[in-house]
C-alpha cells in the first residue's frame, strides 16, 4: 500500500469540497504544532480543536479518534518529504548516483530549515506506535534500495548488502540535518555551507574512513 492509501485509509471521511480540504488542513497543522510542543500524551482533542477553530463534531467527521489522527500526520509527513525531494530533483540534471546523492541529501537539509516538526513527530512514533516507526524507515529504505539497485546495475556502486547501506545513507541524512538543522547553528547554514557538510560525508564514502596503517606504539 503506497502512503497515499495509507493516509486515506486512516480517514472517515476525504473532504470533497476546498472548504473541506481547508478544514482538514488546519486540523492536521494544529495537532502538528501541539504534538510538538507538549508531545502526543500531553495532547487532548480538546485542545486539538480549540486550536484549529473546528468543533469537536467536525474532528469525528475526519478521524475516529487521537491516535488515527497521529498515524496519518505520521505517515503524511513521509509523503511530504519525499514529494519534495523528488520535485526538486526532477528539475535538476543529473548524470550519476553520486550527483544524485549529493543533490538529495542537500536537498533533504533544505527541506528541514523549513519542517523541523518532521523529527518531534515522527520520533515520538517510537513510542507511541513502534510499529509505525519501523514502517516509516523501511518504506524509505526500500525507494532507497531500488535506487542503488540501478546503480549497482550501471557499475557506479559495489554489489554490496543495499539495505544496510540504505540505513547508512537514511541515518547519516537524519542526524546531519539534525545536528546542522534542528539544533543549530542560530543563524542557519547558507546553501555553500550546506554542501560542504554534504560533501564531507560524501568523501567519507567514496574513500572511506580507516587506513590500512598500523597505529604507532607510544
Amino acid at each position: 500500500m503506497s502512503d497515499l492509501h495509507a493516509t486515506s485509509a486512516l480517514l472517515k471521511s476525504i473532504p470533497k469540497t476546498d472548504r473541506g480540504r481547508e478544514t482538514l488542513e488546519r486540523l492536521v497543522e494544529a495537532s502538528e504544532e501541539l504534538f510538538c510542543q507538549k508531545n502526543y500524551y500531553e495532547t487532548s482533542i480538546n485542545d486539538i480543536v480549540l486550536k484549529a477553530g473546528i468543533s469537536t463534531g467536525t474532528f469525528y467527521i475526519y478521524f475516529d479518534n487521537k491516535l488515527n489522527l497521529y498515524k496519518y500526520i505520521v505517515l503524511h509527513c513521509g509523503h511530504k518529504v519525499r514529494k519534495y525531494i523528488a520535485s526538486k530533483l526532477s528539475k535538476k540534471v543529473l548524470n550519476t548516483r553520486y550527483e544524485m546523492e549529493r543533490e538529495g541529501i542537500k536537498t533533504f537539509l533544505d527541506y528541514c530549515v523549513t519542517n523541523p516538526e518532521i523529527f518531534f513527530i515522527v520520533w515520538q512514533s517510537f513510542f507511541v506506535v513502534p510499529g509505525l516507526f519501523i514502517a516509516y524507515y523501511d518504506d524509505f529504505c526500500k525507494q532507497y534500495e531500488k535506487r542503488l539497485s540501478d546503480a549497482v546495475r550501471t557499475g557506479e556502486v559495489y554489489l554490496l548488502n543495499l539495505e544496510v547501506a540504505s540505513y547508512v545513507l537514511m541515518g547519516a541524512s537524519t542526524f546531519i540535518a539534525m545536528k546542522y538543522i534542528v539544533f543549530g547553528p542560530p543563524t542557519g547554514l547558507s546553501d555553500e555551507q550546506k554542501y560542504r557538510i554534504v560533501d564531507d560525508f560524501l568523501q567519507i564514502l567514496k574513500n572511506g574512513l580507516f587506513t590500512e596503517k598500523a597505529p604507532e606504539k607510544l
